[in-house]
């Protein structure tokens, strides 16, 4: 964050709020390495996905992009946190997310919840006609 921000230090990082009694959520996105069966340097490969998932490469990659590592040490790592201060209670949120729904529609059913929520938070419709009518638009993207 720029150091002439009128915000900075007045944020913090905490899991998302939720209903009494009930569990935060956060999801979890990314990218996934794999070694094609068609592959032909199926070595080549692997040697790839070791490096790219390695400890170094990615302190790396957080240290230029600020996303999230797949490596839970890195959330506690010193060049990363005097980088990024908030990282150590990023941890608690990523503990607790899920992951995004493996199915082949879902960047068509992230488009619908997310127009509805939109909807319901700019009090175009209440809550809780917009999360029936995202109901509903979904189970019928799935049952195509």
């Amino acid at each position: 964050m720029a150091q002439e921000s009128e915000i900075q230090g007045k944020y913090s990082i905490k899991p998302m709020v939720h209903a009494p009694g009930k569990n935060s959520g956060a999801t979890l996105g990314g990218w996934g390495l794999g070694i094609a069966s068609s592959s032909k340097h199926p070595q080549a490969t692997w040697e790839v996905i070791k490096f790219l998932s390695s400890q170094e490469s990615q302190r790396e990659f957080v240290l230029a992009t600020g996303f999230v590592p797949s490596r839970i040490a890195l959330f506690n790592d010193p060049l990363i946190v005097a980088k990024y201060d908030y990282y150590p209670k990023l941890l608690d949120v990523v503990k607790s997310a899920a992951l995004r729904p493996p199915i082949a529609q879902y960047a068509q059913a992230s488009d619908i919840l997310q127009r509805y929520l939109s909807a319901a938070i700019t009090n175009k419709m209440t809550p809780k006609i917009a999360m029936e009518a995202a109901a509903k638009e979904t189970r019928s993207l799935l049952a195509r």
